[in-house]
């Protein structure tokens, strides 16, 4: 065969190609864009479905539940439950209480968006207010399984100097105001220490120099017997003073915040 002969032949066989390639695309079968757009999406993600819905059970009960209890209300296997639960309290979105059932953790706060305000909304002002009165910082604390973490802060808006917490940072829990504000607004537990007897016979703890050398703190719980999330106000100065004089307020703002989690406000 000629040469040209040969390249008319599979200019030709290009061409069909082609038009067939056009004529699939136009009807959506082919490997066109419009094609590959019209496949169906991928299903969602069974692991994610499951943690999402482990979050919502305990979302729904702030006071803790057991592994055992979110089981039964998602439906899944305690095993899996287990597994989800273990996983979500490592990363901050799930904790585990003195009894060792499972409450929201403090990135499940910070994350938190409803059109009611969640706490760390509604306990801004307040903090804000005790910055600002008192000239110390004002912080929120959570528990997780090795530290206290700052869901919600405040700093004085006028003042020549003052110790600062920014929202997120955290604080070991054998030592400091809040682990044991904290602990004293659980159900009592034979291995209290005397120090959280005593916070929560009174309804607040101080502390000095425990977690920043010279600083003065006093923290107040939320719950009485664990009722409610487990939770702190604290107030932070170099000043005694300060902190002496802050610490009704600091007891009211617990007190409000509590009651905003019953509901009753």
């Amino acid at each position: 065969m000629p040469y040209a002969e040969r390249v008319s032949g599979t200019r030709k066989a290009v061409g069909s190609v082609r038009t067939e390639a056009a004529n699939d695309t136009e009807n959506g079968t082919g490997g066109g864009l419009e094609g590959r757009a019209k496949r169906p999406s991928q299903p969602p993600s069974q692991t994610l479905v499951r943690g999402l819905a482990v979050l919502r059970a305990v979302a729904h009960q702030p006071r803790g539940l057991t592994v055992a209890e979110i089981a039964v209300r998602t439906g899944l296997h305690r095993t899996v439950v287990h597994r989800l639960a273990g996983t979500l309290a490592s990363e901050g979105f799930l904790a585990k209480n003195a009894d060792g059932a499972y409450v929201p953790g403090g990135e499940l706060h910070t994350l938190a968006g409803t059109s009611r305000p969640t706490l760390a909304e509604f306990i801004q002002p307040l903090l804000q207010q005790l910055a600002d009165r008192y000239g110390g910082t004002a912080v929120l604390f959570f528990p997780e399984p090795d530290s206290v973490v700052a869901v919600a802060t405040a700093v004085p808006q006028d003042a020549d100097y003052h110790l600062a917490y920014r929202k997120g940072s955290r604080q070991p829990l054998d030592r400091g105001a809040a682990p044991c504000a904290i602990r004293a607004g659980q159900a009592p537990a034979d291995d209290d220490s005397d120090a959280v007897r005593e916070a929560r016979r009174r309804g607040w703890v101080t502390t000095h120099g425990e977690v920043e050398p010279g600083a003065h703190a006093v923290a107040a719980p939320l719950a009485r017997d664990g009722d409610v999330l487990d939770a702190c106000v604290t107030f932070v100065s170099h000043r005694q003073d300060r902190v002496d004089e802050a610490t009704p307020e600091v007891v009211s703002a617990a007190q409000a915040a509590r009651a905003f989690l019953l509901g009753t406000r």
